[in-house]
């Protein structure tokens, strides 16, 4: 079995876009996002979402009353944080035994 992309099925797709128009890729180094960050100091939520893992860095930040930054070491209060919210819900639906 192969597999068939669209590109084979409409060969005219391949130039729908002028060149002057496509978008070029940096070739220089940009700087690493948030989420990505997060993801390094805390890889228990490696596997989340990035926007998910940003929203909940925001709401730590703001229920704390702290200014918004990016992380740039490991807090520990932010994961009992998480916990905290994830038993809270489980609370919530009856799930926490």
């Amino acid at each position: 079995m192969t597999a068939t992309t669209l590109g084979d099925l409409f060969p005219a797709m391949r130039t729908a876009v002028p060149a002057a128009k496509q978008k070029k890729l940096s070739n220089r180094t940009t700087r690493t996002g948030t989420a990505e960050r997060l993801k390094t100091l805390y890889p228990e939520i490696e596997s989340w979402n990035n926007v998910l893992a940003t929203q909940a860095w925001a709401m730590w930040l703001s229920t704390n009353r702290m200014e918004f930054t990016e992380p740039e070491e490991r807090d520990e209060r932010f994961p009992e944080y998480l916990v905290g919210l994830i038993k809270e819900k489980m609370q919530e639906m009856g799930s926490w035994r």
